[in-house]
């Protein structure tokens, strides 16, 4: 069955990236999260979609400039709605904390502002602390950061993102079997559009998954279920939960 993939948790009820907007997910019956880290000043990894805290909350300033400390003092839901005044950036840990029922903890790792980071150890040593890395792909639109997992472990599953201004798409244009196959890839997550079902087809022969974003129709749900989509990336994971479930 196609799993649900709740993009930054229930990000239309709850602020995106945020506990609330995770455990709101989890009550629809989702199968699995998308999120995004960073790594504080003082080396903490944190979620947040942006390199910046300037649209998400209270506060300015790049991530990688602030310390866990200095970032907890922010607001993280205001912007979002006042019944969510007070929410505070999650740590990598607190999210994970949330997670022992899932099966998909789909994590995208940026390209980093400064070299030499190590986050995709760091992101995949946590995961292991809790027991959760075999529910563990990382995506990422830079391939060396998924180049560098597979150096942390070559078990690590990682998943190619792109879009049509993003990514190297035009080398998986090319030929996406040879671009798996050369960055030893398990997933693609294309930009919805890009996929069909011969798209599917093609990356189910060679053992690769097809996780498109952002999948928020109906229509759209029920046409990739129907094509053997492994995944759907969603703003409504409420909806795609029925709509995968129907008929079950």
């Amino acid at each position: 069955m196609t799993k649900v993939i709740s993009h930054r948790g229930a990000n239309k009820l709850a602020p995106q990236n945020t506990i609330p907007a995770f455990a709101k997910a989890l009550e629809f019956g989702i199968d699995g999260f998308e999120n995004d880290v960073h790594l504080t000043k003082d080396g903490r990894l944190v979620i947040c979609h942006n390199y910046d805290i300037d649209q998400t909350s209270n506060g300015t300033g790049l991530i990688q400039d602030l310390t866990f400390d200095e970032l907890r003092k922010y607001d993280f839901g205001s912007y979002f709605s006042e019944d969510f005044a007070g929410t505070k950036i999650p740590a990598l840990e607190e999210f994970l904390d949330l997670c022992k029922g899932i099966s998909v903890i789909n994590i995208e790792i940026k390209s980093p502002k400064q070299p030499n980071t190590d986050i995709a150890r760091k992101v995949i040593n946590m995961v292991k602390d809790f027991n959760l890395f075999d529910n563990l792909i990382i995506s990422s639109f830079d391939e060396k950061i998924l180049l560098e997992c597979k150096e942390v472990d070559p078990k690590t599953r990682t998943g190619m993102l792109y879009a049509p201004d993003e990514g190297p798409y035009e080398e998986i244009f090319e030929d996406k079997i040879a671009f798996a196959k050369k960055y030893d890839i398990q997933a693609y997550h294309p930009f919805a559009m890009f996929v069909d079902e011969e798209y599917i087809q093609e990356c189910h022969d060679i053992g690769v998954r097809v996780n498109p974003w952002t999948v928020n129709p109906e229509d759209a749900m029920r046409t990739l279920r129907d094509w053997g989509c492994d995944g759907v990336i969603t703003d409504y994971p409420d909806v795609a939960v029925k709509v995968m479930r129907e008929g079950k």
